[in-house]
């Protein structure tokens, strides 16, 4: 008989006998249905913090940092460097020729927690009008108005909204003693930028006693133009700065918390992972022990050990894949879209195909593992000592 048609009578000989062992085949789908769940839940916490920053990202866009910072709180740019950057290339125009360039400033201000009652800073970012004109079409006012130069106004991104009290539309914060108007609230797709607040950038500095911006932005004609400018910024010896991409920036800002997510997510699966491939192993050794008189006829009458060996793997991936289906079905029923509230950010989980293939393939992996040695040991199971179990 062709090998092929071996390792098909055999494998069908060996899930017809799965009915007689329910109890132990259901523990094992459960069990990799449970680690492909758990594993693909925290990943997709992971995979939400890089949405929530990529989501805003603009590859036209470029941020002046100070030169021995990483954020956009450190830096210390005078109306000076601001008018250096004018000669910069490959900086966009406004349509009435003027250059796209925003001085920014980044202040902490207290706000209340809905959930609890916690105070809790929250980044005030101070912008104009030539910073309105970046923001992508996705950024848009869903209540109220846009705030207005000069005036003790600030709108409030909806995420930020949603988590703290006193950032309805027409509610006052007091900010260094002076009450600030909520006149809006906007939406970006549920990106990054949603969890802050907006206001003036000259009236932000003004309530501070700034004479400094933190930042700078810079909207370029085309992303082409981001090495040009880059180059062009940090061979001037006038400007005490780092360029990074607006995209850059904030992945750079997140690092740390995707590459916590991502351990903890790989670690426990893995964790989980040993146990339920042991579990496996446990299984299909039980099945082969209760098979082994017909093995050994297989064996007997001309089926090769390599067929013997690739039904009771197959066998295991039988029960490795509805325990996949069902874990990444959990998880994408379950947990895609969760709202996470950690490290004073908020943001959506999300369950990828990709990651749903991550937590297959974690699945396969487990069945691989949990067949292989029973179907070694099969394989090299006298037939005399086999055809003569009870």
């Amino acid at each position: 008989m062709h090998p092929l048609r071996q390792i098909l009578v055999a494998t069908a000989l060996a899930l017809r006998t799965l009915p007689q062992r329910l109890g132990p085949s259901t523990v094992t789908v459960v069990g990799v249905a449970t680690v492909v769940a758990v594993m693909v839940c925290i990943l997709a916490i992971g995979q939400g913090v890089r949405r929530f920053v990529d989501v805003n990202d603009q590859e036209d866009r470029a941020v002046l940092l100070p030169a021995g910072g990483a954020s956009e709180f450190a830096g210390a740019f005078t109306t000076g460097d601001v008018a250096v950057l004018q000669s910069a290339p490959g900086v966009k125009r406004t349509a009435d020729g003027r250059r796209m360039i925003q001085p920014l400033a980044a202040v902490g201000v207290e706000v209340i927690r809905r959930k609890d009652g916690a105070p809790q800073n929250e980044m005030l970012r101070g912008t104009g009008e030539i910073g309105n004109l970046m923001n992508k079409s996705t950024l848009h006012i869903v209540q109220g108005r846009m705030f207005r130069a000069g005036m003790h106004e600030l709108v409030a991104g909806k995420t930020a909204h949603d988590l703290f009290r006193g950032l309805d539309v027409g509610d006052k914060i007091d900010i260094r003693g002076a009450p600030w108007t909520v006149v809006g609230v906007y939406a970006d797709e549920g990106g990054i930028d949603e969890n802050s607040l907006a206001g003036d950038v000259e009236t932000i500095k003004a309530a501070f006693g700034n004479t400094t911006y933190q930042s700078i932005g810079v909207q370029l004609a085309s992303p082409s133009d981001y090495r040009r400018f880059r180059d062009w910024v940090m061979s001037n010896p006038q400007l005490n700065a780092q360029v990074k991409t607006l995209g850059q920036y904030y992945r750079d800002q997140m690092k740390q918390l995707r590459v916590l997510f991502d351990f903890v997510g790989f670690f426990v699966g893995g964790v989980m992972a040993v146990g339920a491939a042991a579990g496996a192993i446990t299984t299909l050794y039980a099945a082969v022990d209760a098979r082994l008189r017909e093995i050994a006829t297989l064996r007997a009458i001309g089926f090769g050990g390599g067929s013997v060996v690739a039904s009771i793997i197959i066998e295991a991936l039988a029960l490795a894949i509805p325990g996949a289906l069902i874990g990444v079905g959990i998880a994408a029923l379950g947990f895609n879209g969760h709202g996470i509230d950690t490290a004073g950010l908020a943001f959506q989980a999300s369950v990828t195909p990709g990651l749903a293939l991550t937590g297959v393939g974690v699945a396969l992996a487990i069945g691989l593992i949990g067949g292989l040695f029973p179907a070694i040991r099969a394989a090299r199971l006298p037939v005399a000592e086999a055809l003569r179990a009870s």
